[in-house]
């Protein structure tokens, strides 16, 4: 008969179910706060990728450092939330083909969503991983960039004041450290539009090569301006006026940075986050 395809009690019938229901709501409930503070956790992770962006594109590399450090913690309270919410889970005895005969579908829903939401943080650490991956060159890009620019300041002081052999001193190692930013240009080349800090390392070696020029003239003639000296002047002045302003460029290359994959990081953690919230917006 058709009537005995079906099992008796069920969702109609929330006297049948009752005592079920009862007797897993502590689990769900406490199952329901673990995954809440989960979403809580990811949405922290998520606060630090957007923090770390935004202290990479203004070039606050200390602010950088705080902010992956502060994803670290994150990622140490998500896994052990995780591990929490999966363990709570796992003692909630739902999940058989007949839950429809011994408990309401609110109580199915709950247990549902909390089982959907488990997934959600996998592959976070990997995700963060790559996002400090980005940003780690991008501050040390920074980082040597501005030392350049403040040695060859010293080498500029020293030259106005006849110190010639100090001057190239630091030009060598204002060089240094245009080198070593190459050298990380060329890691990047391959993952971001390298475009801006080309032209920004092609011109400070084209000041640093007339500085040099220059110095080496001046100490080799006592600083005596001869002729030489004179068109050594004219194409320190001329690379000089290649040079921005201000940070800006700095600014922009940052920008570059950011957006060969740190974007994408950001926004997997939030997809994340929202996963969990979904999760969390079922099983209330």
């Amino acid at each position: 008969m058709a009537g005995a395809d079906h099992m008796p009690g069920g969702g109609g019938r929330p006297e049948l179910t009752a005592a079920g229901d009862a007797a897993v709501a502590p689990a769900l409930d406490a199952a329901t706060a673990a995954l809440d503070a989960l979403a809580a956790d990811v949405a922290d992770l998520g606060s630090a990728g957007r923090g770390a962006l935004s202290a990479l594109v203004a070039g606050d590399a200390d602010a950088v450092s705080r902010e992956i450090a502060a994803g670290e913690a994150a990622l140490d309270a998500i896994e052990a939330g995780d591990a929490d919410l999966r363990a709570r889970v796992a003692e909630i005895p739902l999940g058989a083909h007949d839950d429809p005969v011994r408990y309401a579908p609110a109580t199915i829903a709950r247990y549902a969503g909390l089982a959907a939401a488990l997934p959600a943080t996998a592959g976070l650490r990997e995700t963060w991983q790559g996002l400090a991956a980005g940003s780690v060159p991008a501050v040390a890009l920074a980082g040597h960039l501005t030392g350049h620019d403040a040695l060859a300041g010293e080498a500029a002081r020293a030259g106005s004041e006849g110190r010639y052999a100090d001057a190239l001193d630091r030009l060598t190692e204002a060089e240094a450290e245009l080198h070593a930013a190459a050298t990380i240009r060329d890691d990047l080349a391959s993952r971001v539009d390298v475009g801006t800090l080309d032209g920004w390392l092609a011109r400070s070696r084209a000041i640093d090569d007339a500085l040099r020029r220059l110095y080496e003239l001046l100490d080799a003639s006592g600083g005596m301006v001869t002729p030489e000296v004179r068109r050594a002047l004219a194409a320190v002045d001329a690379a000089r006026a290649s040079l921005p302003p201000d940070t800006r460029a700095l600014v922009v290359i940052l920008a570059d940075v950011a957006r060969g994959g740190l974007n994408q990081a950001v926004i997997a953690i939030e997809e994340a986050r929202g996963r969990l919230a979904g999760g969390a917006g079922t099983v209330q």
